[in-house]
């Protein structure tokens, strides 16, 4: 009996360290923030060396208030991108 409650026991928890990969999930990290108004352009890129300046020229931003990273998984992949927003 304390075999098979022992056996029981050992499933239950290698089964919590799987019960949490396969769960999507959204995270925003804040990176900076300027003095600059934050306006209504929002420019979204993904994250390299010249993302943050990639996002601005998409929403057609000149002057940079804050920049985020979004960090987006749906279970299998991860996907960050930097979101900056401005005038």
């Amino acid at each position: 009996m304390k075999k098979f409650a022992l056996i029981i026991l050992l499933v239950l928890i290698a089964l919590s360290f799987f019960s949490c990969s396969g769960v999507p999930y959204v995270i925003y990290e804040p990176q900076a923030i300027t003095d600059n108004p934050i306006g209504d352009k929002i420019g979204i890129a993904p994250t390299s060396a010249t993302g943050i300046q990639e996002a601005a020229n998409r929403a057609g931003i000149t002057r940079i208030a804050t920049v985020d990273i979004r960090i987006t998984s749906d279970g299998k992949k991860i996907i960050r991108e930097f979101i900056v927003s401005g005038e």
